[in-house]
């Protein structure tokens, strides 16, 4: 089962790219909901510390 992932990034830089879709810049202090069956890269820009949580 893909589950919906919550994700808080505590430190760091990133530049998410979802499959078919426009970049989008994250950083530290972000609260970032990522639905289930999303596919994406992610170009860490800074080391990022991250805490994250399937539902």
């Amino acid at each position: 089962m893909i589950l919906k992932k919550l994700v808080t990034l505590n430190a760091g830089d990133v530049i998410v790219t979802p499959d078919g879709g426009q970049p989008v810049k994250m950083g530290q202090g972000d609260l970032v909901t990522f639905p289930a069956g999303m596919s994406c890269m992610w170009e860490i820009t800074s080391d990022v510390k991250k805490h994250y949580f399937f539902d």
